[in-house]
């Protein structure tokens, strides 16, 4: 059982952590996260499954105070195709990397 209170106060949801005080905060890529993997259901994918689900997303809409879908075009997918070319061809959805590129797909 989770306790919704306790959960957002949890220190994986600080951005600055002391002995005296926290700075905690829902992260907003999580729900965006949370949706690429259920579209997608396997922890690593090629890049334009990921680019065909971001293309639908709904979450982005909710959660990221944008009402427009994110410009994927350009250096953002060669950019998405450069970290699956270091994976064999795969992008690993719970990495650093694509955590990253999450942030650039959705200031």
């Amino acid at each position: 059982q989770v306790i919704i209170p306790n959960y957002i106060q949890a220190t994986s949801n600080c951005i600055i952590s002391a002995q005296h005080y926290l700075v905690c905060c829902i992260n907003d890529c999580d729900g965006v996260l949370d949706e690429i993997e259920s579209q997608i259901g396997s922890p690593f994918a090629e890049p334009i499954q990921i680019l065909a689900v971001m293309g639908n997303m709904s979450a982005h809409v909710s959660s990221l105070d944008e009402d427009h879908a994110p410009q994927l075009e350009g250096s953002l997918t060669s950019q998405l195709e450069l970290i699956a070319s270091a994976h064999g061809g795969q992008v690993p959805l719970h990495g650093r990397l694509f955590a990253q590129w999450l942030h650039y797909a959705f200031p």
